[in-house]
């Protein structure tokens, strides 16, 4: 098991007391999985990703069990973390803008971890960038690892973000809205990537999103969260077909629908002409 979470809690503090932000969460993904990770905003689902890779609020209190590839990252020990950020588990931010340094070139912000943590040569790994910028749909590689990041859009950054994450080939990611900012033609072309190399590399992808179709098309499995914890868990293709939480099926019946075409009053209409 890649990702295994059990009974997760997590609170921060607060002036009316301690603030409970996940309550008893439990979910797991395997080698070569897509598990969707589904709700409102606010719900728990970033969260929940940025604590198992020890990424908490400061002074947050943490409880439960959370092993990623087999290393328990609950005890906080700060080896063990280290190993599995640096290369076992990566995750692709909602917002790259927040995740740049502004004041930092793409390329010098794009290969930091293959360069200070792996001990990589810059050239090379600037090569390992460029290749991974093509397979994400940016062009002219050169240009862009020259670039700042107010030289890009929103969508582009993006995309420099998840080959980021991808250039040190990790077992365990965590996409969360990984896709929000692209246009649809593109998002399409990075899902296809991620599940090509899912596929090669066996590689256990927990897929964070708002978009409930997108999660029955794309994943294996879908958890369903709702004030921080989880309410429902099912197949992909049966949670939004046959929820069984109320919560579940308000959410996939706020999903807008085409009306349906009424065929017999388009008949009659075509035999009173």
């Amino acid at each position: 098991m890649l990702l295994a979470i059990e009974d997760l809690h997590l609170s921060v503090p607060s002036p009316e007391g301690p603030r409970r932000i996940l309550r008893g969460v439990s979910l797991d993904v395997s080698e070569g999985e897509t598990v969707g990770l589904v709700g409102e905003s606010g719900s728990g689902k970033s969260t929940t990703a940025r604590a198992a890779l020890r990424l908490l609020p400061e002074r947050a209190s943490l409880s439960g069990a959370v092993s990623v590839c087999g290393h328990d990252m609950a005890g906080g020990d700060p080896a063990v973390v280290r190993k599995v950020r640096s290369g076992l588990a990566a995750m692709i931010f909602q917002e790259p803008r927040a995740v740049l340094n502004p004041v930092r070139r793409i390329g010098g912000s794009a290969t930091e971890r293959l360069v200070h943590v792996h001990g990589v040569a810059k050239a090379e790994a600037r090569r390992r960038i460029a290749t991974l910028f093509g397979e994400v749909g940016l062009g002219d590689a050169d240009r862009l690892l020259r670039a700042y990041p107010h030289q890009l859009s929103g969508g582009m950054l993006q995309r420099v973000v998840i080959a980021a994450a991808l250039s040190t080939g990790p077992r365990l990611l965590l996409a969360d809205e990984a896709t929000s900012a692209l246009d649809v033609t593109t998002q399409a072309e990075v899902l296809a990537l991620l599940r090509r190399l899912q596929r090669e590399r066996e590689m256990g992808v927990l897929f964070i999103t708002h978009d409930l179709q997108l999660a029955a098309a794309y994943c294996d499995r879908v958890y369903v969260m709702k004030d921080g914890a989880v309410v429902e868990h099912q197949q992909a293709g049966t949670i939004f077909v046959n929820p069984s939480d109320p919560y579940t099926k308000a959410l996939a019946d706020a999903v807008p629908r085409l009306p349906q075409r009424d065929d017999t009053r388009d008949h009659t209409m075509e035999t009173s002409a």
